[in-house]
C-alpha cells in the first residue's frame, strides 16, 4: 500500500492549495454555488509567497483486508520552491535543481527536471493540472473534536477515474483546509490530514540540499 512520491505530492497540494484546483467557473448544473463559494474563500486565505510549513499524516486504508498504514510527513514551500519530507525521503527543489535524498541509503540524486518532469514534482504545476474535471456539492457541517467543519464532495467527470468521491473538509471558523479523503474504486481509500500549519518567512537555502550536512553521502549527479 505504499504511495508514490507523485501521489503524495498530489495529496499534499490538494489539501494545502484546495480550491485553487477547482476554482474554474462551471455551469450551475455541475457546481453547487455554496460549495464553490466556501472553497473560494478558503483559497483566498492561502499565500505561500513568503513561506508555508505544514505537518501532515496520510492514512491508507485497504477495505479488502482491513489493513491501515500511517505515513507522517512535512512540507515547506515558498513560491515554486519546496522541501518535502516523507517516508525516509527528502525532496528539495530550489526552482531549478531537484535533489532527492534517500536517508536510509545515504544517497542523493540531483537533476534539473524538464518542463514535463516538473508537472509531476512541482506542487504549483500539479495544482494547475487539477483545475478541471470535477463536479462539486456542499454536504453540510460536521462536528469533530469540539470544532465545526464544512464538508464539500467532488465527483470526477471522468468515470474511469481511480477515485469515485473526493471529500474536502475545511474548518468553519478559520475557513482553512483541514483534510482530504479520496475514496478509491478498488477498495483502497486515502486520507490526508493537516496536523499543523504555519505561515512564516523561509530562507531560500532551505530548498537546496547541502552534501556536507550528511557524512559519506553518495551523490548521483544526473545534470
Amino acid at each position: 500500500m505504499k504511495l508514490s512520491m507523485v501521489r503524495i505530492f498530489t495529496l499534499v497540494v490538494m489539501v494545502l492549495f484546495g480550491q485553487a484546483m477547482f476554482a474554474e467557473q462551471r455551469s450551475e448544473k455541475v457546481v453547487d454555488p455554496k460549495a464553490k463559494s466556501l472553497l473560494d474563500k478558503a483559497t483566498a486565505l492561502f499565500d505561500s509567497k513568503n513561506g508555508l510549513t505544514a505537518d501532515f499524516t496520510i492514512v491508507i486504508e485497504n477495505t479488502r483486508n482491513d489493513k491501515k498504514e500511517n505515513i507522517p510527513g512535512n512540507i515547506q514551500m515558498k513560491g515554486e520552491k519546496f522541501k518535502l519530507s516523507v517516508a525516509g525521503v527528502v525532496t528539495y527543489f530550489d526552482g531549478k535543481t531537484q535533489s532527492v535524498y534517500m536517508q536510509d541509503a545515504k544517497e542523493v540524486t540531483i537533476s534539473n527536471p524538464s518542463a514535463n518532469d516538473l508537472k509531476d514534482i512541482n506542487p504549483l504545476l500539479l495544482m494547475k493540472s487539477y483545475q478541471q474535471g470535477y463536479k462539486m456539492k456542499y454536504m453540510g457541517v460536521k462536528k469533530e473534536g469540539g470544532k465545526l467543519f464544512d464538508v464539500v464532495e467532488l465527483y470526477p467527470d471522468n468515470l474511469s477515474s481511480e477515485y469515485s468521491i473526493i471529500t474536502i473538509v475545511t474548518e468553519k471558523e478559520s475557513m482553512e483546509f483541514h483534510s482530504i479523503r479520496m475514496q478509491g474504486k478498488g477498495g483502497v481509500n486515502t486520507l490526508l490530514t493537516v496536523t499543523k500549519k504555519d505561515k512564516k518567512p523561509l530562507d531560500d537555502a532551505l530548498f537546496t540540499f547541502n552534501p556536507s550536512s550528511v557524512k559519506d553521502v553518495e551523490i548521483i549527479d544526473l545534470r
